[in-house]
């Protein structure tokens, strides 16, 4: 939808702005579980879970990113 007779509507530097948006929002979650993981040691059952879950969800897209560029 961004193309129109082989003519970008977007702008380069708005391209850039989007992908490095797109690889923050879908990295920080996996960096910051990550961190929690290793130096949070007093967490409960549910906790431990909870943040399990959002690790993997987060390596999910950071996966599903990698693979679809």
């Amino acid at each position: 939808m961004d193309k129109w007779n082989n003519v970008s509507l977007m702008p380069r530097w708005m391209k850039i702005t989007m992908i490095i948006c797109k690889w923050l929002i879908c990295v920080m979650p996996f960096v910051i579980c990550s961190f929690l993981m290793f130096f949070k040691s007093e967490m409960s059952l549910w906790d431990n879970m909870l943040l399990t879950c959002v690790y993997l969800l987060s390596l999910s897209s950071v996966i599903n990113m990698v693979d679809k560029d």
